[in-house]
């Protein structure tokens, strides 16, 4: 038996405002959002007693951190998904279609390329200021999910990165990306807005509290993305084209594991015995 809510994504537009060519969708505001709340939580986190950092160091490190992720995500998404866009560099940048000059937007960010990018710009940033980078990333990636969760929101609006085809009573009707056919597919977006947003979310905060060692946080949410993204893509539409490996695991799955591998290797490193320290 169909509910209204099985048909919810036929009822959104993914664009919010739209003039001439130009147009306003959901997903820009959903990013944007996103920002703006992870930066007003660490506002909040800093007024706290005893914060190791004040709001102006949360400023000056917003805009660095932004345009790292925005750069690193863009360069990871031509890498990893569409090499083409490789060859055209200003299409990477350009809302602009070069051939018509008409208004197309920017489209394709993979968090793998954010997250690089936004972890150099991290370290150069407190690099300059003479920082302990460690410890700024412990004190940032708490607040990491909330972005998360809005970008996962903002694709689900989008109608895009669809779940795969399934005959389970909780499947929602999207768009076959290949034919264009609505039909019952999972709603991934929601399930990696569940476990990357509110589950993240809850489990840095339980580790918080009990106030770990120099670099614990990190390596948890690092481990915890990575277990999320991994369960979430058997459940999430491969990208047109891209490989699948050993005939089941997708490059997000690949991707996890290795960002896990990586993780599992720091983790050693930042273990100081028992679960304990002065991390905010």
């Amino acid at each position: 038996m169909t509910e209204w809510w099985h048909y919810l994504p036929e009822r959104i537009d993914p664009v919010v405002v739209a003039v001439g060519s130009w147009s306003l969708r959901w997903y820009a505001v959903c990013f944007l959002s996103g920002f703006f709340a992870t930066v007003v939580f660490l506002l909040l986190r800093s007024r706290g007693k005893g914060a190791p950092f004040d709001a102006g160091t949360v400023w000056d490190a917003a805009v660095p951190v932004f345009v790292g992720i925005l750069v690193g995500g863009r360069f990871g998404y031509a890498l990893l998904y569409d090499p083409a866009l490789l060859s055209t560099p200003l299409a990477l940048v350009s809302p602009v279609d070069s051939g018509t000059g008409t208004y197309i937007g920017i489209h394709g960010m993979s968090f793998f390329g954010a997250l690089l990018g936004g972890g150099i710009a991290l370290f150069f940033f407190a690099r300059s200021r003479r920082i302990d980078h460690i410890a700024l990333a412990d004190f940032i990636v708490p607040a990491v999910p909330i972005a998360l969760f809005f970008g996962r929101m903002g694709n689900f609006l989008n109608l895009e990165l669809p779940g795969r085809s399934t005959s389970l009573p909780f499947g929602m009707y999207f768009p076959d990306p290949s034919t264009g056919i609505w039909e019952p597919r999972h709603p991934s977006q929601l399930y990696e807005a569940f476990l990357e947003g509110i589950v993240l979310f809850i489990v840095l905060a339980a580790v918080r509290k009990r106030k770990p060692p120099r670099g614990v946080l990190t390596v948890v949410f690092l481990a915890g993305y990575a277990i999320a993204r991994f369960l979430a893509e058997f459940f999430r539409e491969p990208d047109p084209g891209s490989p699948i490996f050993f005939g089941w695991m997708t490059v997000g799955q690949l991707l996890a594991l290795m960002l896990l591998l990586i993780v599992s290797t720091a983790a050693s490193v930042v273990r100081t015995g028992r679960f304990r320290g002065n991390a905010d």
